[in-house]
């Protein structure tokens, strides 16, 4: 067996592999004997088939197979060998196989290679990141001390609605003369006035009482479309068809008030007599709340970073070899026009992998199997205490090893932590702008 690379440009290659008939010939009786073993056919005993007639029926099959398999090898002992990075899988090249299969001699293969990209990657102060977070202020604090209190307050059923009640209602999709639409959507739902942003609306719902009619624009009451087509009965796709008003029919009115911000209350939210006062109580809120948006900050550094590192580095890709890879290989069949609007989003996230791996590598960065253990313990402790539920060290470490011998999850693990040391190594080397927004500038953010 001869193979041969002939370099086509700095992104693509091609190996020519030549096979004679001494390289699969022993392996080609042994498929040929071992198959005779097996084969079952009309008029002979298992295993009895002459040699012969098995080799005029199956011989081309299995010679394929061996030869397939043998050229698996190779290319993948060659790769490795010459220390190749290649991205998708080696490709066979029709017009590359010469080859009798019916009187088998010489045979010629040809396979094309999408070879990794060389690119330089910086990531020193000359580079600027943005960083937000969320701006714990006085409004944000009380919204959570109101929504602590109203957790633990009293529910009553009040004549007339007010701007903080709850409206358990009807929906009911119209025409647009204003009747109701047969066959139209019809759904109960919940609907809380205070979040209502849109302020006629949010005004057309204070002072109704039960049995009370009025007309909605759908859309004006809720931003959030998972939370709008939950509310009324809709697929999100669903949604963005919807047009038309709908009529809002008042069958409940809920009503929360408080509970006091009491010993009583502070003994019920946090460890009984950690929190003695009200200023107590907002000192730990704040902190808190600090802590939650710092994740969320963190998961959103970590996701404008990979789109912008991959804006600000030139990382080629070998374009059409991937192209042909993914129509080739794809699980599900995918039409040219598919992949022509799809694949920017592949190359987009090809190219973070790249850069990922190359972080890594050029910076010598480490995940241990302790470091593993220790994270995975710590969300499981994490998940314990919300729960109140004291777990053993010993306890926690076998649970964590369980954790960690399943493929997918310690995979999850190992690539969460290497993000994590890259976000590290980004936030020390370059210029971090770190901003604070307010909490619903930062959702938009998010959600964008």
């Amino acid at each position: 067996m001869n193979i041969e690379q002939n370099t086509i440009d700095a992104l693509n290659a091609e190996l020519t592999i030549r096979i004679e008939p001494s390289d699969y010939s022993e392996r080609y009786e042994k498929a040929l004997k071992e198959y005779r073993k097996k084969v079952q056919l009309p008029g002979f005993r298992p295993g009895h088939v002459p040699s012969s007639l098995v080799k005029q029926r199956f011989g081309k099959s299995l010679l394929a197979e061996e030869i397939n398999g043998m050229l698996q090898d190779a290319i993948y002992k060659y790769i490795s060998e010459k220390n190749l990075s290649v991205l998708g899988n080696p490709l066979p090249k029709e017009s590359g196989e010469v080859g009798n299969w019916e009187n088998p001699s010489d045979f010629t293969f040809v396979y094309e290679l999408g070879l990794s990209p060389d690119f330089t990657l910086v990531l020193d102060k000359s580079q600027t990141f943005n960083n937000y977070e969320v701006n714990v202020d006085d409004t944000l604090i009380n919204r959570q001390m109101k929504d602590y209190a109203r957790r633990f307050g009293a529910m009553s059923e009040p004549e007339k609605s007010e701007g903080e009640d709850m409206l358990m209602v009807t929906f009911t999709q119209l025409n647009a003369d204003g009747s109701v639409k047969e066959g139209g959507i019809t759904n109960k739902s919940t609907v809380s006035i205070e979040f209502i942003k849109h302020a006629d609306t949010q005004k057309s719902l204070i002072g109704l009482s039960k049995g009370d009619t009025v007309v909605v624009n759908p859309h004006h009451l809720s931003e959030n479309h998972e939370d709008l087509a939950q509310m009324l009965g809709i697929t999100h796709d669903e949604l963005h068809h919807l047009e038309g008003d709908f009529q809002l029919v008042v069958n409940e009115i809920k009503r929360i008030a408080p509970a006091e911000l009491n010993q009583e209350l502070f003994d019920k939210l946090f460890e009984a007599g950690s929190i003695t006062s009200e200023e107590q109580m907002r000192e730990r809120v704040k902190s808190d709340l600090e802590k939650m948006f710092q994740r969320d900050s963190d998961w959103l550094f970590k996701r404008q970073f990979a789109v912008d590192i991959v804006e600000k580095t030139n990382v080629p890709l070998p374009d059409e070899f991937l192209k042909r890879w993914i129509l080739l290989t794809n699980e599900k069949p995918v039409t040219p026009e598919a992949l022509e609007f799809e694949y920017p989003m592949y190359a987009q996230s090809l190219k973070w992998q790249l850069i990922e791996n190359k972080i890594i590598k050029d910076n010598d960065l480490k995940v241990t199997v302790e470091d593993a253990m220790g994270h995975v313990k710590n969300v499981l402790a994490s998940r314990f205490a919300q729960y109140g539920l004291p777990v053993e060290d010993e306890r926690l470490t076998e649970m964590a090893k369980e954790t960690l011998s399943k493929r997918e999850e310690a995979k999850n693990v190992y690539d969460a932590l290497y993000e994590d040391r890259i976000m590290e190594l980004v936030k020390s080397n370059c210029t971090i702008n770190t901003e604070k927004l307010s909490y619903d500038d930062f959702v938009h953010k998010v959600q964008h």
